[in-house]
């Protein structure tokens, strides 16, 4: 079964306990959340996705979202991240939330 169609039935939350920001550092970068997104989704659906690109640095701010876009096979998605909890630790709690639908060839 495709990653693609398992996501189409509906938003998708996943709850994110990773993705480490160093306390003096003010956003999660790229790699990191691209990582602990396609992480999140392998763990949710049993695989991850082909590929996953995160553009922009998530703040570590609580509500502070980035939009990222995920690939399989032939279909894009785009899908928000969003920091849900700030962590004394270094550790971020994070929800992943993919969209409903593909996004059209051209975006």
């Amino acid at each position: 079964m495709r990653f693609a169609s398992v996501i189409l039935s509906a938003a998708v939350m996943v709850v994110v306990a990773g993705c480490s920001a160093h306390v003096d550092t003010r956003f999660v970068p790229t790699d990191e959340l691209e990582s602990e997104a396609s992480a999140a989704l392998e763990k949710e659906y049993g695989r991850a996705p082909d590929a996953m690109d995160c553009p922009d640095e998530l703040p570590v701010r609580v509500g502070a979202e980035v939009r990222c876009v995920l690939t399989d096979g032939d279909e894009r998605y785009g899908l928000t991240i969003t920091l849900t909890e700030k962590r004394g630790n270094g550790k971020n709690g994070f929800s992943i939330a993919v969209d409903e639908d593909p996004l059209d060839a051209g975006s």
